[in-house]
């Protein structure tokens, strides 16, 4: 019986062909037709791409494969089998077909570390098997930022680059860096690497930078020295030392430096220390110190500024003796040979001064400016005092120093042929690198320009859209910018016509009738006039998608002036922020030219979010930044000071109204009652110190400065109450007494204070 059925099996035919019914990234359905004859199974073979051999059977005329590897080709093959292993197995030739499972998310990226640390750069390379991935690579992403901060920026690197560098890193500082790889699909999980930047000493300063005399006598010289003699890209400077010598010849880089008193012994001094290093810059980047000022006693140990012998010439350096800590060389900044005279007529002093002034400005190439000049909170008054004395004569000195600031930069697309005309100012032209690029319009040259350029806020470094007051031949463009952006606010700083001039077209409808411009449709829902602005929402709509925009109008600030007064600008920016969130982004900023108001505007919008969480704040620094991206933000010296005008109201209450003035100071008279009665001894004696700053009404935000330290609580909730302040005239059961009355009343009669009670208090009444 054996025998015959062994005759009686026939020859299998093989399948027509194989299909796939589901292909995934790591999943593969095949299928086929049941062929002709008798079989048993079917046998499915493929090798991974490990070239390890696979072989699977079915009874079935499709399987599913699993475990594949994404973005592979697999080359399966199918076998007809007749029989079995035990009696006489037939196999049909074999039919293939390659598959392709679809892309992935790619792996991890390895070997992420780097091979060349400075101070303010960093240089990774890293690398990506094939094997991991799993998909067409298009770009590497490194996003980095301060460790333990939620602010990050990002870099990206071509999909062919395994080295790279990340530039402008703060010397000192710990980073945190993580790099993905992208595919279609999207990102790979992180790799991570976290680095302390180093310090090193500042490189040497350029020949031509020195220190001026300002005046002279028998035995003193007053010389001035600048911040930013010594660059800060090795890191901060943090002390400065000021060396004199007769005699040159003698070294004058050792670490440690004899006194006044030490070189009274030789008849040629050699060079000596002034007094112990300090540093000189935190409320102005100019020094003028004087040397030969005290009465020193040889007899005592020690430094000392003692006089100048009378007809002597002195070398004069000014070293950087320790950076946080790192000894550095003596460098050597400058050099001013100096003989002392004795001045019989003190208005050749004073003339001298003067001329000094002017020539101080000359002694500073353009390419040494520093980039951030950042004042504490607390010394913002003081700062402010010494910067508009003199009939803001610190101010103008502080303002030149920005003249040039990216100048260097190249604006080659603007200047094509057919660019010039979209451009209202010939001067005022977009940076390449910072640019917005619109969409190409069927290969129109030119259709992708439009005069505008991203420019950073407090919470990105692409947060302002920043463009000029749109052209009448413009204007279409400026709707596709607003569309292809997702820009979902407008600010617009310009009347449309000022002194009889047209600043700016009107680009959007003058009634509710819709308007096409291009083929965006553009609908006012609804508009509401206040005194110095206009707030109006925009119905947007392009084929079948809609989208909401709320437009700004400020109508009081003059073209190339200021707001009067300036804390105007204060609410109007308050305004904007309480209805604009700051993940909606980016936002388009325009005046006429779209550099002077739109830079003041940005600017001050920046420093009233950064004062509710940082202790200082950096106007020129902020401008710095700006002027990177596009060229003359904050155009005016007049709109430099209204910045620092505007934060100084902020601090001082200005901004606020009478009853909102004495509410806050009778808040926080109650907070920091509540305070001495909950906190120690030692606690309670350095706040009564601060107290002054309430029963002056001189600084509200100083004192939340000062509790920041203690009551950390009560700071994070200090842009809310200011909130409620202000809508505070909108209470509808209370009196301002009565209220003031009802909120000790509830919530301050304990000596925990009840904030989460009293906020919902506050939104009830509101």
């Amino acid at each position: 019986m054996l025998q015959a059925s062994l005759y009686n099996v026939k020859i299998d035919y093989p399948i027509t062909g194989i299909n796939s019914t589901y292909i995934s990234d790591t999943e593969v359905t095949l299928s086929w037709a049941s062929p002709r004859g008798e079989y048993n199974a079917f046998e499915i073979q493929y090798l991974t791409p490990e070239n390890i051999f696979i072989q699977n059977l079915t009874l079935h005329n499709s399987i599913t494969i699993n475990d594949l590897k994404p973005h592979r080709n697999y080359t399966f093959t199918v076998v007809v089998r007749s029989g079995t292993e035990s009696s006489i197995l037939r196999r049909s030739l074999p039919v293939s077909q390659i598959f392709t499972t679809k892309e992935s998310i790619p792996g991890k990226v390895e070997k992420f570390e780097p091979i060349d640390i400075q101070p303010s750069d960093i240089v990774f390379e890293w690398s990506l098997p094939t094997t991991q991935q799993n998909g067409v690579i298009r770009k590497f992403t490194i996003t980095y930022g301060l460790e333990g901060s939620l602010h990050t920026l990002f870099r990206d690197f071509g999909p062919h680059e395994f080295r790279g560098v990340i530039r402008q890193l703060i010397p000192g500082k710990s980073y945190v860096f993580k790099i993905q790889a992208e595919t279609r699909i999207g990102f790979g999980p992180e790799t991570i690497w976290k680095q302390k930047m180093p310090i090193l000493a500042p490189p040497k300063p350029s020949m031509q930078v020195v220190p001026t005399e300002v005046c002279k006598s028998s035995t003193t010289i007053q010389i001035r020295f600048r911040k930013n003699y010594f660059s800060e890209v090795n890191g901060p400077v943090v002390l400065y030392a000021i060396i004199v010598a007769e005699d040159d010849s003698k070294n004058a880089s050792g670490l440690e430096m004899p006194s006044w008193r030490d070189v009274q012994a030789y008849s040629v001094w050699p060079p000596y220390q002034v007094m112990e290093p300090y540093y000189p810059f935190y409320n102005s980047s100019v020094e003028d110190f004087t040397i030969g000022t005290e009465t020193c006693d040889i007899r005592q140990v020690g430094y000392c500024n003692g006089a100048l012998k009378s007809g002597s010439t002195y070398r004069i350096k000014i070293i950087p003796p320790v950076i946080l800590g790192v000894m550095t060389p003596v460098i050597l900044i400058a050099i001013l040979f100096i003989t002392v005279i004795f001045i019989r007529r003190r208005r050749s002093a004073d003339r001298k001064a003067t001329e000094s002034r002017t020539n101080d400005n000359m002694s500073l190439p353009d390419s040494v400016i520093e980039t951030s000049r950042p004042v504490r909170i607390e010394n913002f008054s003081n700062h402010y005092r010494i910067m508009s004395a003199d009939s803001d004569f610190r101010f103008s000195e502080e303002f030149e120093e920005l003249k040039h600031v990216g100048r260097d930069q190249p604006c080659t697309f603007s200047d094509l042929p057919c660019n010039r005309p979209k451009n209202r100012f010939t001067n005022i032209l977009p940076y390449d690198h910072s640019r917005f690029k619109l969409q190409p319009v069927d290969d129109e040259e030119g259709s992708d320009y439009i005069n505008a350029n991203y420019v950073p806020g407090y919470n990105s470094p692409r947060e302002f859209l920043v463009t000029q007051g749109p052209l009448h031949s413009t204007r279409d463009d400026f709707w596709r910018m607003v569309w292809e952006s997702n820009s979902r606010a407008i600010i617009m700083l310009t009347r449309c016509v000022e002194k009889g001039r047209e600043k700016c077209d009107h680009y959007w409808p003058y009634d509710t009738m819709p308007v096409y411009y291009g083929d965006i449709s553009v609908q006012i829902l609804n508009e509401s006039r206040y005194q110095d602005w206009n707030i109006s929402e925009f119905m947007l709509c392009r084929g079948d998608q809609q989208r909401v925009i709320r437009h700004f109008h400020f109508t009081t600030w003059p073209d190339f002036g200021v707001p009067n007064p300036p804390h105007t600008l204060v609410r109007f920016v308050r305004a904007f922020r309480e209805r604009v969130l700051p993940d909606q982004r980016p936002i388009v900023v325009h005046c006429s030219a779209g550099v002077g108001r739109s830079g003041t505007f940005i600017c001050l919008d920046r420093i009233l979010q950064q004062i509710l969480v940082c202790d200082y704040v950096d106007i020129f620094g902020i401008v710095y930044a700006m002027r990177k991206e596009r060229v003359w933000m904050v155009q005016t010296e007049q709109q430099y000071i209204c910045i620092h005008q505007c934060l100084l109201a902020v601090l001082e209450g200005k901004d606020l109204s009478s009853p909102q003035r004495e509410m806050m100071k009778e808040l926080l008279n109650l907070a920091c009652n509540m305070y001495l009665k909950t906190n120690s001894q030692e606690q309670q004696n350095n706040l009564k110190k601060n107290v002054r700053y309430v029963k002056l009404g001189k600084s509200f935000l100083g004192l939340f400065f000062y509790l920041k330290r203690y009551c950390t609580y009560l700071l994070c909730r200090y842009h809310k109450i200011l909130k409620r302040m202000i809508s505070f005239q909108n209470l509808k059961n209370y009196s301002y007494y009565e209220f003031i009355i009802e909120i000790r009343k509830k919530f301050f009669r304990k000596k925990v204070v009840d904030f989460g009670m009293f906020f919902i208090y506050m939104r009830k009444n509101n």
